[in-house]
């Protein structure tokens, strides 16, 4: 089975402002060019909610994984990257930064016993492989400020599936550091100036971006350019039943 974190080793690594990593190729061409071959219909994704122009739209592995019309390939992508074998990968890319922002986890990190499928029962840490897909830009998109994604999350892989005849530009994923101590305003939220761009990371075919979920894991997405395209990619997520951290504290 092919992983996302395959070339890990190869990978070009951030220590800060936060642990993240990039993975240019990250999965053997021919088995990506498959994959995304056999993405399925937008429509279904869209699962018949109401369209709006430049919104995200999300399937989750509870819906894919029963779902006949889902290709078998795709089935055993969801699969392993909602298994506990896919969270041992984490762990060895990923183990230093673990123990240096949360140093109380150690012999309380997630087991083969305590996750499952987000949405399909009650588990301690909860697995998830979503497709999503973002629709076309009809007028100028505005920029997603910095912010954090939620204090449960324990990491989040991105693996981009830019379509090849998209020309469109724009909407690029940004990592920030603070200028001084973090401070949030709204829901885990920052402004612009109490912080500094530090990498802008292009959407681009077979990129996979994974990140550990801190208080400084910031990030944004850039302004898109008005396009018919659709966007496409996979998110991957590993979750707690209780928050990691309190962003609260550092309201405004």
């Amino acid at each position: 089975m092919y992983s996302v974190l395959n070339k890990a080793e190869n990978a070009k690594f951030v220590k800060k402002p936060f642990p993240y990593l990039i993975i240019d190729n990250a999965l053997p061409s021919d088995y990506y060019d498959k994959l995304n071959d056999s993405f399925p219909k937008y429509s279904m994704i869209m699962n018949n909610n109401e369209y709006k122009q430049n919104f995200a739209y999300r399937y989750n592995a509870s819906q894919s994984l029963l779902d006949n019309n889902i290709a078998n390939i795709w089935k055993d992508f969801v699969s392993y990257h909602t298994s506990y074998k896919f969270i041992e990968e984490f762990y060895e890319a990923f183990k230093k930064s673990i123990y240096e922002y949360y140093p109380r986890s150690k012999g309380r990190l997630p087991n083969k016993d305590n996750c499952g499928v987000r949405f399909s029962g009650k588990y301690t840490f909860n697995l998830d492989c979503q497709f999503v897909i973002n629709t076309p830009v009809e007028k100028q998109s505005s920029v997603i400020e910095p912010h954090l994604d939620n204090p449960k999350e324990f990491y989040a892989a991105l693996l981009y599936m830019k379509n090849f005849d998209d020309d469109s530009i724009g909407g690029n994923l940004v990592t920030y550091k603070f200028k001084d101590r973090p401070i949030f305003y709204g829901k885990s939220r920052a402004k612009h100036e109490d912080v500094i761009e530090f990498e802008e990371i292009e959407y681009k075919p077979n990129r996979l971006v994974m990140f550990l979920n801190t208080p400084y894991s910031l990030h944004g997405v850039t302004q898109k350019s008005v396009s018919h395209h659709y966007r496409k990619y996979i998110n991957i997520i590993g979750e707690f039943n209780v928050e990691l951290f309190d962003f609260r504290k550092f309201l405004q």
